[in-house]
């Protein structure tokens, strides 16, 4: 075989080889994640698949927004609950009650007020949700929650894309 043919077979095989999983990606499949220090520490990262957030009117006939962390996307533990009425961009409030916890390293579920916690969304549309996220949180760390121990305040960014074949 000429050298010239060789060459090209090889390069055509690394190209589609290299493209193979271009359409694995958030943007095509769905999901995407959370990204969330507490009381100002260290970073800490959730992975959201297609299915742990609920847009509204994609799939459903819902007016929230609702999503869920599966446990086994933490190495520490920790998992979201929250959910937003009738999203829109700028300042939301979470639901108070039990849509809107967390849980911090396995313990119990903390509840996040409602009152002083703010989801703002700063894009919403057919392909991709995205907020920053200021939640103030009981602390259960303990094991048991208490009125009387400070509130953590979780901040970070949420960024969601919806799957290619919902949008």
């Amino acid at each position: 075989m000429h050298p010239h043919r060789i060459f090209t077979a090889v390069t055509l095989s690394l190209g589609l080889v290299a493209c193979s999983g271009i359409n694995d990606s958030w943007e095509v499949k769905g999901g995407g994640y959370i990204k969330y220090k507490i009381n100002g520490g260290e970073s800490h990262t959730i992975e959201l698949d297609a299915d742990d957030v609920e847009i509204p009117f994609i799939r459903n006939s819902h007016h929230y927004l609702y999503l869920k962390t599966r446990p086994e996307e933490s190495s520490r533990g920790d998992q979201f609950s929250i959910m937003v009425n009738r999203p829109t961009l700028g300042n939301n409030a979470p639901v108070q009650g039990q849509y809107s916890w967390f849980i911090a390293e396995n313990t119990e579920k903390s509840m996040i007020y409602a009152d002083s916690s703010i989801v703002h969304f700063d894009q919403k549309d057919d392909s991709t949700w995205t907020a920053d996220l200021s939640l103030y949180v009981q602390d259960c760390r303990s094991g048991y929650c208490k009125e009387s121990l400070p509130r953590l305040h979780i901040t970070g960014r949420l960024r969601y894309w919806i799957p290619a074949e919902d949008r």
